[in-house]
């Protein structure tokens, strides 16, 4: 009378085959969901960033347009020198921006983003919220009716990888150009 099954020499052979074809795919494995978290990660950082790029885009095609280039007004950060910045000369640079603007009901209200330590904070009556929060850098450029803004948060190291040769989500908004042609 025949057996059936598998003899333990044939479990072994099958086992060790399984275990080198692991080997063989781990590391693709592990790239791929390497990737993926990347992506995920990556798809969060802009998203917030496209967030805040299009509330301060609103706002300033909403800007009054009937109060002339005082529509938008950018101040300096603390730190400027605008007399002997001939950067600060062709077009003010600073953390804060005041976007004069209307209501629903036609009333003026003055919007205003600025930098308060690593937040972005937007100002709109009295009510201050924050709009972006771990900013590493940013800076608001008001120069012929156009605004340039910038801004670098800090990835914290969970998302972004453990060393420089695993950074690579971008994390930053470089040089937005916003404009309004009616702001004369």
């Amino acid at each position: 009378m025949k057996k059936s099954g598998f003899s333990l020499l044939e479990i072994i052979v099958v086992t060790a085959i399984m275990g080198i074809v692991m080997l063989i795919f781990s590391p693709m494995i592990n790239a791929f969901i390497g990737a993926q978290d990347r992506l995920y990660n990556q798809s969060k950082v802009d998203s917030r960033l496209n967030e805040v790029v299009e509330f301060i885009k609103r706002d300033v095609r909403n800007a009054r347009s009937d109060i002339g280039t005082n529509a938008i007004e950018v101040f300096p950060d603390k730190d400027s020198d605008i007399e002997n910045d001939p950067c600060l000369a062709e077009g003010v640079v600073g953390e804060k921006i005041v976007i004069h603007g209307v209501d629903l009901d036609g009333k003026s209200k003055d919007i205003v983003y600025f930098l308060d330590g690593s937040d972005l904070k937007l100002n709109t009556g009295g009510n201050s919220s924050t709009v972006l929060s771990s900013v590493e850098e940013g800076e608001f450029k008001y120069k012929d009716k156009i605004l340039l803004f910038y801004f670098k948060i800090d990835v914290p190291d969970r998302l972004n990888g453990k060393n420089d040769e695993d950074r690579k989500i971008r994390n930053e908004v470089r040089d937005v150009a916003i404009t309004r042609i009616n702001l004369q």
